[in-house]
């Protein structure tokens, strides 16, 4: 039997209440005399009491400064002399739960109407209206659960506070509590008529806003923050309309959202989604709807979308994960600056080889087969005819990421050593310092490398650049050391720029090379390809700059004019020779002559054949 005046602090299922807290009460006080009883028992039934709530799952919203049940109370009569003067209970205070739900407790609740407690209830928290969610008799209680923190922090301090006609206090007791829900047949049968009526087949779009509040689930907990439960209506999307292409979520109190990733296998034609007005703390918490074709997404009063101080990075965070996306919180998003391909693309197949112009076939093979030829002999030195007098060299090197191959052979100390990684070089004078400029600098620079031997065959050779006045070279492939121990191999990157030169040849003015680690893969396909063919002899020094198929027979204004001329009519380079040499190498008359024949049909097909 609870304490006369006193609160009840715990409150079980089909638990009825036998007295009432009255506002006029009797100041007769009943003494008993019983033999073994002890009154200072009752001081310690909160703690069982505590237990058990928490065994029930529920949260006691209230919190106390008060003296715990260990400490001794003041004696008002005979104690002793010196004893602490007893302080005033402290007010206790409300404490918001984990869970978005409430239990609302109102003892001795059966005495009365529905109607009249909830009138009452209402009329002291006016003008704020709530709505109370299963209202139910339990015992002598009348239960109730509401879906607002704010209402169930002002029901906290409606405790006593309310008068009944009959003169009784109103006891109200919150819990941080969701009803107990068994999902079956009849359940989801309820859950399926309620969504038909939700449902817009015209759109394809299905409105759950506020699902639990819906009148025909009012006898049932239909929250669609618990997962079993959105699980259960998802099933019943997947079964009866799913080809859904529009779901609404707004206000249910959705926090934890990784459940539904079973959205992009259920629901594939899923394109607008709105999950406003829910309790999504974090972006990171959409990553499992990643997959669904969203254009359409509403995120609008989370708690989320204040996280960001700049509107725009919001938008183009939202934007990685949901890369479709044209409108969002309601507004269009203007268009996403990238490439407009369709998922089914399929790329074309690989090539070794990439030539901007197919008449610079030869001068890239013979290049190739001259540079390294003199680069893999005992001394680079006859590389200096091939460089420009004041051309520019710079390298860099790193590991591969991830690369955790520790062996002595895969230490690249011969090449960090001396990178030029603007990433990690940031100071000026270090970036100076690393640049080698002039052709002595830079065969000098090569020359100190390790000596190497070139897998030729296994090169990737892209020519971008093909102009009378500039080619731009650039190749991928591996080399393997011949002087270290192992003989590792290497991966390698280098970037040539050639102009042509006063000699009738071509010349190196810019040089770039990357060195990293070989791949497994590389690794394992080195010198693979057959036996390398034997480079050309390499001429001794005085040597020669690397030469185009095209020797200099003509000087370089010829040669200019016989490129150009070749580029703009199509013919070979024997008919473009014939075109000039016939017109004394007037390069405007050769074109107009070219033009003539060519109206008149007079140039064999055999003039544009290369």
């Amino acid at each position: 039997m609870p304490k006369r005046g006193g609160r009840l602090r715990n409150w079980k299922p089909n638990e009825h209440f036998e007295h009432d807290d009255r506002s006029h009460s009797n100041n007769t006080r009943r003494v008993s005399f019983k033999p073994g009883t002890n009154h200072r028992k009752n001081k310690f039934r909160s703690w069982n009491d505590a237990s058990q709530i928490l065994l029930e799952g529920d949260i006691d919203m209230g919190a106390s400064g008060g003296q715990g049940p260990n400490k001794r109370g003041f004696r008002s009569r005979g104690g002793r002399l010196g004893s602490p003067a007893p302080r005033p209970a402290a007010r206790k205070k409300f404490i918001p739960g984990v869970l978005p739900w409430y239990q609302i407790v109102i003892p001795y609740g059966a005495k009365h109407e529905k109607d009249v407690i909830l009138r009452a209830l209402l009329s002291f928290l006016s003008p704020d209206v709530f709505i109370p969610h299963y209202y139910k008799i339990n015992g002598n209680a009348a239960v109730f659960f509401v879906d607002d923190v704010k209402i169930a922090e002002k029901l906290f301090y409606a405790d006593r506070k309310i008068v009944m006609t009959d003169g009784f206090k109103l006891v109200v007791i919150v819990r941080n509590s969701v009803p107990n829900v068994t999902i079956d047949a009849d359940m989801k049968q309820k859950m399926k008529l309620a969504m038909a009526k939700r449902y817009n087949a015209t759109t394809k779009a299905l409105d759950l806003t506020k699902f639990h509040a819906d009148p025909d689930l009012s006898d049932i907990f239909c929250a669609l923050f618990r997962p079993v439960i959105m699980l259960a209506a998802i099933d019943i999307i997947a079964e009866n309309i799913p080809d859904l292409e529009a779901l609404n979520l707004n206000d249910n109190k959705l926090h934890g959202i990784e459940h539904l990733k079973i959205l992009c296998t259920k629901l594939k034609n899923l394109k607008i989604l709105y999950l406003g007005d829910n309790k999504i703390m974090f972006l990171g918490s959409l990553d499992p709807l990643k997959l669904l074709p969203l254009v359409e997404l509403y995120l609008k009063g989370n708690p989320l979308v204040k996280r960001f101080n700049d509107h725009d990075i919001y938008v183009s965070d939202v934007r990685k994960k949901f890369p479709k996306l044209v409108r969002l919180d309601g507004v269009d998003l203007p268009p996403a600056i990238g490439f407009d391909v369709s998922d089914e693309v399929t790329l074309p197949s690989n090539r070794q080889w990439f030539l901007v112009d197919q008449a610079g076939q030869n001068l890239v093979r013979d290049f190739v087969t001259q540079y390294f030829a003199i680069y893999d002999s005992d001394s680079r030195q006859p590389l200096l005819e091939a460089y420009e007098e004041t051309a520019m060299f710079s390298m860099a090197a790193t590991y591969p990421t991830g690369d955790m191959r520790n062996a002595p052979e895969n230490k690249l100390n011969a090449y960090i050593s001396k990178s030029r990684n603007i990433m990690r070089i940031t100071e000026r004078e270090s970036r100076r310092r690393y640049l080698k400029i002039g052709k002595l600098q830079v065969v000098s620079f090569l020359s100190d490398l390790p000596k190497t031997k070139h897998d030729l065959l296994g090169f990737a050779v892209d020519l971008p650049v093909f102009t009378p006045g500039m080619i731009v070279l650039t190749m991928n492939g591996v080399f393997k050391e011949t002087n270290v121990s192992g003989n590792p191999t290497r991966s390698f990157h280098r970037t040539f720029v050639i102009i042509p030169n006063s000699n009738g040849g071509f010349s190196i003015t810019n040089d770039m090379m990357f060195v990293t680690n070989t791949t497994r893969e590389q690794e394992a396909k080195a010198f693979s390809a057959g036996t390398e063919q034997p480079a050309a002899p390499v001429v001794q020094a005085p040597a020669v700059a690397p030469q185009p198929a095209l020797q200099p027979l003509y000087d370089d204004n010829q040669r200019m004019m016989l490129n150009m001329l070749g580029q703009q009519t199509g013919m070979n380079e024997h008919w473009s020779v014939n075109c000039l040499q016939e017109t004394g190498w007037d390069y405007q008359r050769a074109l107009f002559i070219f033009n003539q024949l060519q109206s008149e049909g007079k140039i064999p097909p055999e003039a544009f054949v290369k």
